[in-house]
């Protein structure tokens, strides 16, 4: 299976996400900062940096989860995710997963 659809919607997801969470980063830098004031200046500062990095990991792994869920929709529903190992021809299956007997469809193309 080449699953296509999920790698590429994981990644243009964990990018999306990142880039939320980076955009995001300055909530996320008070919000530390705000935590560490126990520890004085260092744990402010600390604390800033961490909340800052928590929310671009934060952002991206979340990204990157839907980003794979829709891939995966795509790859299901209308990509052609097979490939013949013999002519090098893509399709998809059609039928779901009843491995007893696929209806292939090649690709017209």
């Amino acid at each position: 299976m080449r699953e296509i659809g999920k790698k590429t919607g994981g990644a243009v997801g964990a990018a999306a996400g990142a880039a939320a969470g980076a955009i995001s980063v300055m909530r996320g830098a008070q919000v530390g900062a705000t935590l560490g004031v126990v520890g004085g200046p260092i744990g402010m500062a600390a604390g800033g940096v961490a909340g800052a990095a928590a929310a671009i990991l934060f952002g991206g792994s979340a990204g990157a989860a839907i980003g794979s869920a829709v891939g995966s929709a795509a790859d299901e529903n209308f990509l052609d995710n097979r490939r013949c190992l013999a002519c090098d021809l893509t399709f998809r299956e059609e039928g779901g997963d009843d491995a007893q007997s696929p209806r292939l469809q090649p690709d017209a193309t």
